[in-house]
């Protein structure tokens, strides 16, 4: 299920340009890599999902987080991703330091990343395309 809403997804945001995959949870888009990341709604909390944030991710060019379903993404600048996985207070995976944990909140468009509910806003990344690039 979520390989067909990822897929939805990515050809709505690649537009005519097309995608293709990289490997498991990279794709291209023209001359730009796209880390993809899905999580499902919890029933519990259906505005809130969480994502983490790795090594591999900061290698892409941009980060797409789907939440729940094709209605529901953000398509992030990887800066804005180094600058929560960078910031010293950053949620850290308790196994793992090396990974960063984060919280999205769909119905507000931010995503909280450090203690103290340091968060940043997400509108500018909702439902974003990439008819813009070359």
């Amino acid at each position: 299920m979520n390989n067909a809403i990822k897929a939805d997804v990515l050809s709505t945001l690649a537009g005519s340009r097309g995608w293709s995959p990289l490997g498991k949870s990279t794709v291209r888009v023209g001359k730009v890599n796209v880390h993809v990341r899905f999580c499902s709604a919890n029933p519990r909390s259906p505005s809130k999902y969480k994502f983490d944030i790795n090594p591999n991710t900061l290698s892409a060019d941009y980060e797409l987080w789907i939440c729940g379903d094709r209605d529901t993404y953000y398509l992030i600048p990887i800066e804005v991703i180094k600058k929560m996985y960078s910031d010293p207070n950053a949620y850290s995976d308790h196994h793992h330091e090396e990974i960063k944990v984060v919280s999205v909140d769909s119905q507000s468009d931010y995503v909280t990343y450090a203690t103290g509910g340091k968060s940043i806003s997400l509108k500018t990344f909702a439902k974003a395309r990439m008819d813009w690039m070359d």
